[in-house]
This record gives structure tokens, sequence and C-alpha cells, in this order.
């Protein structure tokens, strides 16, 4: 099995669902909870759940909060050892406000710990990450980090999350360093400039790109390569409890299958179960996931 790292941003997440049409400029009846969260730990989370042997790059502060994040991450028994730690810092907090249909109606984030993951540290982690044969990269991370991991990790498979269509334009110039990238058509859009989106994803793949993995929403699942095209429909969810960490739980499950040598049907097939369980659950990670439900 390829040994995997996933890189990238850790939070605590704050929920607020709204139990009717959202007012702005007032007070709004909701239900609110704590959770953990972050794309990149949604992914390892998610492949941890389906009994694969990860290992996390991240940073914690010292508050409780980032007490709370760690030992979560433990006893999911991820590797977090090589991870930064920064004094007199508070962990990343991630704030979603759920409209009354429990779709995202505004996202607020505090990330500013993320900029302590920098090159830097990458250098000094050197021996570490060269001992991964896959990498799994957020684009929650500065720029010049992500053009530094991938320029010199570019003999390594690099499969990456676009995360929101502000920060997939970091991508613009590195996509040929990447093998697989994940990202929903309001981010392929900001990625390319041409007008259907089957002109954007040819355009990516032909800036060297090598596969495309492309959700919308319920909507059509795209995958593509030079040599392969896969159009699929997700299962239908009759009641969505959140839709926050739904495609970060669809990218650990197509990792999921990629690791245990799933062919790119079975891939997809195990992600979009996966999706469809964390739209289930009231967090960005189904931590009742298992293995069983998945294959």
């Amino acid at each position: 099995m390829l040994k995997t790292l996933v890189i990238g941003a850790q939070n605590i997440d704050i929920f607020a669902h709204a139990e009717s049409h959202c007012t702005l400029n007032d007070s709004n009846r909701s239900k609110i909870h704590m959770a953990f969260g972050g794309v990149a730990c949604n992914i390892v989370t998610t492949l941890a759940l389906l009994g694969n042997k990860v290992s996390f790059l991240t940073v914690f502060g010292d508050d409780t909060f980032s007490s709370l994040a760690k030992k979560n991450l433990q006893d999911l028994n991820i590797n977090i050892h090589e991870s930064l730690e920064v004094k007199n810092e508070s962990n990343s907090i991630y704030i979603a406000v759920m409209d009354e249909d429990n779709d995202l109606f505004i996202g607020l984030n505090d990330m500013e710990i993320t900029d302590h993951l920098n090159i830097s540290f990458f250098r000094e982690k050197a021996d570490f990450i060269s001992g991964f044969d896959l990498l799994v990269v957020d684009t929650n991370l500065r720029y010049d980090v992500l053009e530094y991991l991938l320029k010199t990790y570019n003999k390594k498979q690099i499969i990456m999350d676009a995360v929101s269509a502000e920060k997939v334009v970091k991508l613009k110039g590195l996509l040929q360093y990447i093998t697989l990238l994940k990202l929903n058509l309001k981010e392929m859009k900001a990625l390319s400039d041409k007008a259907l989106d089957d002109e954007r994803m040819d355009d990516l793949l032909g800036r060297g790109l090598e596969k495309i993995l492309v959700t919308s929403s319920g909507n059509e699942i795209i995958y593509k390569s030079k040599n392969e095209s896969i159009k699929t429909m997700p299962p239908k969810a009759d009641t969505i409890i959140n839709s926050s960490g739904a495609g970060d739980a669809f990218l650990g499950g197509f990792i999921h299958g990629i690791l245990n040598r799933k062919s790119v049907a079975q891939c997809l097939e195990i992600a979009k179960k996966t999706a469809y369980l964390t739209l289930m659950s009231s967090n960005s990670t189904n931590t009742n996931i298992t293995l069983s439900e998945v294959e």
C-alpha cells in the first residue's frame, strides 16, 4: 500500500444551524455545536476511519482547542508526531452558519496560525516527507509553500483539494506538478477562462494536470484524464443534516480506493458513499463511517 501523508489545515469547527430563515443584522434561533474539521483534517480522518494508516503534518497552538484537536487525531491513530506546535497561539477556528436547509449561509475562518507552515518548517521535515509515496495537500497553505512542496516532491504522487475558488487560483502555474486535483465547478471556473465545463477540463489537462475530479453539489460527478473519462451521479440524499465536509469525505473515499488498488469506477463508488454518509452527520466528518458501509 502507498505510504500516505496528508498536509494542511485542521480547525475547530463551530456550527450554527438556523432553525428558520436567516435574518441579517438580527438574532437568529439556532442549534450550535463544536466539532473537529479543516479540509486536510477531514480527509485524513476519513482515511483513518476506513482503516488506512496515515500521517498528518499540520499546525497546533497551545490553547485548549489545540489540545482537544490533538487528542482527537491521536485517538484515531493518526500520526501527528512531526506536526508543528506554536507557543502563545490559538488553534485555527472555522465558524459555519447553516441556513434552514442545512446549506452553508456564511463561513468565517481564523486560520492565521496556518502561516507557520512555511518553507523553513517543511525543509526541516524533508527526510520525513521523503519517506512517503503519496502526498495529499490542501490549498490553505501559502502560495510559496505550495510551490515549494509541488516542485520539490514532483516525483511523488500528489493529490490536491482546491478548497475554494479564492484559494485554488494559487495552482494556476503549478498544475503540471499535480497528479489529481479535486474541485467543484466554481473552483474550476476560477482556474480556467474557457466558456464550457468540458473545455475547462481539457484546458487544465492540457496545462499539465494528470487527472481531474469534478463535483457539483448533488449533480453529475466527472473524473477525467487524458486517457479516461467517467461520469456518474451521486446517490440522492433525502435528508441533509450538514453539507459541510461532504466534499472532503468524497476525496477521502476516493483516495481510500486508490490506496487499496481499486479501479477508478470503484473509487468513485466508494467516494460517493463516503460523501453521502457524511451528509447524514452533523459534523464535517461522520465518525460512524465503517469500511463495510462504503465498499
